[in-house]
């Protein structure tokens, strides 16, 4: 008797395999919307970092690149936007080929002419620079997100009617990427061997895009599927463009919410860079907690906390800048947390208002359109537009002063704020007198507190979304503005803000928010050294020692400021003061402000450019003394501080001669990273720092590294002072967190 075993049908074995396949295809485009974030998200601080030294370190470098960016992913956007017309055949096609053209052009390299010319604006070049370098293989994965989620609603897949958790994965490869460049990929690698790698990742997105587009252009008779229950693409079941109506208003909210966490973003970036430094972990901190915001608004299937998230953003919009402002804080963690704590709110706050009015799938690369020009106008506006109509940094305060136009934006009823009527009044009775009490009292603390109280008693008794929004805006920049008005002379480059403040005994040049030098009034007091250069102090020692020797007929000094440097000058002597601002030199020389260059009894030049850049082209052994003095605000251009660096220092230096830096600054230790580089560099060095006796006007405390071929060079200076010792430790010293972050940056690595 034989048995008959029947053949399993073509539908089953379809079935059988799909089991597997399916889970397979979806895997295969989740991880295309992960690798194409991360690839896009790896290459900003990259390419940024390969540029940097050429613009002097300049925070504003980010900005631009980020501007840079910006405008690239709205280019993809708009492509990803407009080119799904062709449909699931055609399409993909044409995306293969693009993604396939960028592949000559890698690895990724900064061209020769990377460095702005004197006639040339530093913005406009860098982005010229920018859309050299990377423009083409940056613009084919900035299409990724958008498109790849067209294409999986396209597609039988599970989730095809709602396929925004593919832009969640993107954001958390963009995630990923962020946190990795600073504490994995920059301490592992180079630059160029970054760029190796980048072009390694770029070959692996475009196969996984390869296979995507494969998956889409079958996606119509899938052979998992019963193919009697196929339906065509163009019949996806998917809601019909005309089902939904995206009016004019619809779309301006989407620019508004885009816009604000953009702009607050970069404003936060710059803050942070300006004072402590401009490296990648100071770049990608914001960056990333602006994508945590984005992942949180877009994964979560409920919205009921954006009207608490609201009332809060405008709460904090209030108190935490002015808290910042009148308090003196300077850049201590505790300021740093302020700004990070806005942006957190206030990307929450725009990013859920986003995620909760978006659009059916149909309309999915419109939404990602306009959001992405919103991104882009707030990156022009930080990048381009505040610096022209702005001489002080205004885009800070103008984007948090518009959080108090949520409410609008929320389109909330008109009775917003719920809670007992008890807890109101008494909140409304007690309030003004315990403000007012405070503000009178002497402590910035206290008036701070006394503010925070009051502002938070107008905004909780505020009922209407446009008074609320009104007295936002004025109470953010009534302080700011009033804090600029006492300025004398205020500029804005691409490199910082300058300010001039004039009293009678002195004029006093301050970058930022740190003081850079002044110049006492009187007559007969015009040359004296004074704040860090004051002949009391460290630098004061190494003129001593030093300025009067032969070799020292020569000196450099990198960094202008108000000039406080040439009051050690002397006849006979040269002094080169190389500065990379234009308008520093021409405050420097403006004699109703500073005369410091013009009475110098030496021979006083300043040099437009980078002074690493420029001491290059310097003949060797033709200084005696070379100063390192430049500042970004209170940070330190980490490029003149490298092993490289240092070892190009040397080859400049007349025998016997010596290289001084000045590290003072509120919020880095930098003396003991300095010290190991320059060993490594094979120089030997000594340290001093001193501080001001108390009521002492006219010193400032301040902290030097001196550096010589060999410790019999350094022998003069040991011997002036007792202050001047050997730096301790054989490497970075963790003495606070900041000390530890340089260390793990490497910061002696090119």
């Amino acid at each position: 008797m034989s048995v008959v075993v029947e053949s399993p049908s073509r539908n089953e074995q379809a079935a059988r395999s799909g089991r597997w396949r399916v889970p397979a295809l979806v895997g295969i485009y989740t991880l295309a919307s992960l690798v194409g974030a991360g690839l896009l998200f790896a290459v900003q601080p990259m390419v940024t970092k390969m540029i940097l030294p050429a613009y002097g370190g300049s925070p504003m470098v980010w900005n631009t690149a980020v501007l840079f960016f910006q405008g690239a992913l709205l280019l993809g956007y708009g492509y990803a936007h407009f080119a799904q017309r062709l449909g699931a055949k055609k399409q993909p096609i044409l995306h293969a080929v693009l993604i396939l053209l960028p592949i000559p052009l890698l690895p990724i390299a900064a061209p020769e002419w990377v460095g702005a010319p004197a006639s040339a604006p530093p913005a406009l070049w860098l982005l010229l620079v920018l859309a050299v370098m990377v423009g083409a293989p940056f613009t084919a994965v900035a299409a990724t997100s958008p498109l790849i989620q067209r294409w999986y609603s396209w597609s039988d897949l599970p989730r095809s009617g709602d396929p925004y958790f593919l832009y969640a994965a993107g954001n958390t490869g963009s995630l990923l990427a962020l946190l990795s460049y600073p504490l994995l990929i920059e301490p592992a690698a180079e630059v160029s061997g970054q760029a190796t790698w980048w072009a390694v990742g770029y070959g692996v997105f475009v196969t996984l895009m390869v296979a995507c587009a494969v998956v889409v252009r079958r996606a119509g008779r899938p052979d998992w599927a019963d193919a009697s229950e196929t339906k065509p693409v163009e019949e996806a079941p998917v809601q019909d463009a005309g089902e939904e109506r995206i009016g004019g208003r619809r779309r301006a909210r989407w620019l508004f919410l885009a816009f604000v966490p953009s702009s607050l973003m970069l404003g936060v970036t710059a803050h942070m860079s300006t004072d402590i430094a401009p490296v990648p972990l100071m770049w990608v901190i914001p960056l990333a907690l602006y994508l945590v915001t984005f992942i949180v608004a877009f994964a979560v299937r409920t919205h009921r906390w954006l009207p608490a998230a609201v009332v809060v953003s405008a709460v904090a919009a209030v108190v935490l800048p002015w808290t910042l402002i009148q308090g003196g804080i300077g850049y201590a963690p505790a300021a740093i947390a302020l700004d990070l704590v806005l942006l957190a709110l206030a990307g929450l706050t725009c990013h859920g208002l986003l995620a909760a009015d978006r659009p059916m799938p149909r309309r999915l690369t419109e939404f990602f359109f306009v959001t992405s020009v919103g991104g882009a106008l707030g990156g022009l506006f930080n990048g381009i537009a505040a610096p022209l109509v702005f001489n002080w940094t205004a885009e800070l305060p103008v984007v948090v002063a518009s959080l108090g136009l949520l409410p609008l934006a929320a389109r909330w009823p008109a009775r917003r704020i719920p809670g007992p009527a008890l807890t109101r009044w008494m909140f409304l009775v007690t309030a003004p007198p315990a403000a007012l009490l405070l503000c009178f009292m002497d402590t910035t603390a206290l008036r701070c507190a006394g503010f925070a109280l009051a502002a938070s008693w107008i905004l909780l008794i505020v009922r209407r979304p446009r008074v609320l929004a009104v007295v936002a805006v004025l109470a953010v920049l009534a302080p700011f503005t009033v804090k600029q008005s006492h300025n004398i002379d205020r500029e804005r480059t691409f490199f910082g803000q300058y300010q001039v403040q004039l009293d009678r005994e002195r004029a006093t040049f301050v970058h930022g928010t740190t003081v850079h030098g002044f110049q006492l009034r009187a007559p007969g007091q015009r040359m004296t050294p004074v704040s860090y250069y004051a002949r009391r102090g460290p630098i004061g020692d190494v003129f001593a020692a030093y300025g009067a020797r032969p070799e020292s007929g020569r000196v450099a000094v990198v960094g202008l400021g108000a000039g406080g440097l040439a009051a050690y000058g002397h006849a006979g002597q040269q002094m080169d003061f190389f500065e990379i601002d234009p308008a520093v030199v021409r405050i420097a020389r403006d004699p109703r402000y500073f005369t410091y260059l013009r009475d110098c009894p030496c021979r006083a030049r300043t040099i437009v450019g980078d002074g690493r850049l420029e001491l290059r082209s310097a003949p060797g052994r033709s200084y005696g003394m070379i100063l390192l003095d430049a500042f970004s605000s209170d940070a330190v251009p980490t490029h003149l501080l490298t092993r490289q660096a240092i070892e190009l220092y040397a080859r400049k230096l007349a025998p016997g001669g010596i290289l001084v830096f000045n590290v003072s600054n509120r919020n880095l230790e930098l003396a003991p990273m300095l010290g190991a580089t320059g060993r490594a560099a094979g120089m030997a060095t000594l340290t001093a720092s001193d501080t001001a006796p108390k009521g002492d006007k006219l010193s400032f405390s301040s902290e030097w590294v001196a550096m010589a071929r060999s410790a019999d060079d350094l022998r003069p200076l040991a011997a002036r002072s007792a202050r001047w010792h050997q730096i301790r430790g054989g490497g970075p010293v963790w003495t606070d967190a900041y000390s530890a972050l340089f260390e793990l940056l490497k910061m002696n690595r090119r």
